[in-house]
């Protein structure tokens, strides 16, 4: 049998958000970005210079410097206003986070996987649950009571969520009792 190739996850990456690089254009059109990853908060920091429709982005790590000119993307939204992006430097795809490892590219040219795609059904299953439990403002256990509404949450919105909340615990007792088996342990990442 054919071992599957191991996928790198996005989480264990330094990445940098568009938001982040907005907040530090709109104070002084150039200057210093802490890098982070999602896991840890193991922060580096990073240059970045404005002009016009691209950033150039510049970061000292161990294995070299990281120097790259990224162009910028903006689209409209449907109620005014507008969305920024970043536009991948090896796709030109637009996307709202770039991860750095060897260059600054997009999760799909590093061929990076988030965690949640290698879950279990249960797993994935009791992380709905414990969302809308969260949601709902009540306590983590599964078995115990639900809240009425939370202030500002409409009643139809919080009955569809009761019913969703329902279904999955039922459907997570009974995944409990027969648990599904993955092919080769996980799900294959695209191709």
């Amino acid at each position: 049998m054919a071992r599957r190739s191991v996928k790198r996850l996005a989480d264990t990456f330094l990445q940098v958000s568009i938001g982040q690089i907005l907040d530090v254009i709109r104070a002084s059109g150039s200057g210093i970005v802490p890098i982070g990853t999602a896991v840890d908060e193991a922060r580096l920091a990073a240059w970045v210079e404005h002009d016009e429709n691209h950033i150039l982005f510049e970061m000292a790590v161990g294995w070299g410097n990281v120097e790259q000119r990224i162009e910028l993307s903006e689209t409209p939204c449907h109620f005014g206003g507008k969305r920024n992006w970043f536009l991948c430097p090896c796709c030109e795809r637009r996307c709202g986070v770039l991860y750095i490892g060897k260059h600054v590219a997009c999760r799909i040219c590093h061929d990076l996987m988030y965690e949640c795609q290698f879950e279990a059904p249960r797993d994935r299953t009791l992380r709905r649950l414990k969302k809308i439990r969260r949601l709902i403002g009540a306590g983590m256990e599964l078995g115990g009571p639900l809240n009425p509404p939370p202030k500002g949450m409409s009643l139809r919105r919080w009955r569809a969520l009761i019913e969703d909340y329902n279904r999955l615990r039922e459907a997570y007792y009974i995944e409990s009792r027969f648990p599904r088996k993955w092919k080769n342990d996980a799900p294959r990442g695209r191709r």
